[in-house]
């Protein structure tokens, strides 16, 4: 399914968070409860210290290290952007947003990098644009209108050939990955949180509750609530479940050497881009760490999350290469420098999974991130832990039920 077809859910209230503060959890009552969470990605860290920033105990526990290379929040970099054609993703980055400026501020990090996104649009991506640009506006996200030859004026590197028009957001730009995984893990063992290393299972399920986690040794956690946000590995451990709402796919991001004359092609002269035609390609220019960064956001070939694969498919670096031939011209026969694997955990519709298991009202599932759910950490962790810490559902759009009503409108 193609970027463009996706988020066309409910057009969810408007979110309003107060700005809380993201400092160590000492200050805070200990409310006694005692909240266990699965994966130390951006929705399972961000949920872990918002929970222990409200006063649980958590304990954290992750199977490899916070952004590794194996995990769907591992890498160097991904784009942060309010473009979306529902209002409520809008809403929900313009609170990560905030929050990432707010720890990098407290935590002293740069981890935000608002160097701008510019989003150009051939025919084809017609009908995102229309309904992403009235989802801005609504929620009043600043943004500029460009045409062809203001986009040529503006960024020569950019070849126009094709493109209608695009829209500039000032505000939105990428966010360091790993560091970022890593710096919420830090927080959260400042705010009193526990970490514990290793591979997490549901254990026994007893009248309608979960009673621990269960670790490779035999030993259990227990807790009074659970939250599994463990990404690609969500379909293996709750299959029934979520075996036939979350399909997990390789997607291969490249590297190339940017040219060294003429116009330059780091993120002091680009902003991050993306480009909506019959394939959404995407890219962060580069920097003094990476090459610039392209990658096809067309969904890949389904692929289970322990696959160690790495090989490189060189019919489709000769697609990027073409790419850039008509987007960046002088990137056209750019040396490749580096590929990454990357791992989309995919939901039919493109929208998030945040829900209770229907077999157990402790334990919560939280994934489908679907190739744009690194952004909404901050935000998304806040609708889990008022999740948890409540008993209810906060926010209705990312229920497991909306996948049966979608099945009965298609008679299945």
């Amino acid at each position: 399914m193609k970027r463009r077809q996706l988020l066309q859910g409910l057009l969810a209230a408007p979110l309003v968070w107060p700005l809380a503060g993201l400092q160590a959890a000492e200050s805070r009552p200990d409310n006694g409860r005692r909240v266990v969470v699965v994966g130390a990605g951006a929705f399972g860290g961000w949920t872990a210290l918002r929970l222990a920033q409200s006063g649980a105990q958590v304990t954290l526990i992750e199977r490899f290290s916070p952004g590794h290379f194996m995990s769907s929040s591992g890498g160097d970099s991904r784009v942060i952007r309010h473009m979306y054609t529902n209002p409520l993703y809008v809403r929900m980055v313009e609170r990560s947003l905030a929050l990432y400026r707010q720890a990098d501020r407290e935590w002293h990090k740069r981890l935000l990098h608002p160097i701008g996104v510019l989003f150009m649009r051939q025919p084809a991506g017609a009908g995102f644009f229309e309904a992403g640009k009235p989802a801005l506006s609504e929620v009043g996200i600043e943004h500029e209108r460009l045409g062809p030859e203001e986009i040529a004026a503006r960024w020569p590197q950019i070849g126009v050939d094709g493109l209608d028009e695009a829209i500039y957001e000032p505000q939105a730009g990428y966010l360091m990955a790993r560091r970022a995984c890593e710096a919420v893990y830090a927080a959260l063992q400042r705010a009193g949180g526990r970490v514990v290393a290793g591979q997490a299972k549901p254990g026994t399920m007893r009248s309608g509750r979960l009673e621990s986690a269960r670790l490779p040794d035999g030993s259990e956690v227990r807790a009074d609530d659970f939250v599994f946000a463990c990404g690609p590995w969500l379909p293996e451990l709750f299959s029934e479940v979520l075996g036939p709402v979350l399909e997990t796919s390789r997607q291969d991001i490249y590297y190339f050497s940017p040219p060294t004359d003429g116009p330059g092609h780091s993120e002091n002269e680009l902003p991050v881009w993306a480009d909506f035609g019959e394939r959404l390609w995407y890219g962060i220019p580069g920097n003094r760490r990476w090459g610039f960064k392209v990658a096809d956001d067309t969904r890949g070939e389904p692929v289970e999350p322990q696959d160690r694969d790495r090989q490189v498919d060189h019919a489709h670096v000769e697609m990027a290469r073409e790419f850039m031939r008509r987007r960046f011209p002088a990137m056209g026969d750019a040396a490749l420098e580096g590929a990454r694997f990357c791992q989309y955990t995919n939901t039919p519709d493109g929208d998030f999974i945040l829900d209770r298991h229907p077999e157990a009202a402790n334990l919560w599932l939280v994934g489908g991130g679907s190739g744009h759910g690194f952004k909404h950490g901050p935000a998304l962790g806040e609708l889990v832990a008022e999740s948890v810490l409540r008993g209810e559902q906060a926010e209705p759009a990312f229920a497991l039920s909306r996948f049966d009503r979608q099945a009965d409108a298609n008679g299945e």
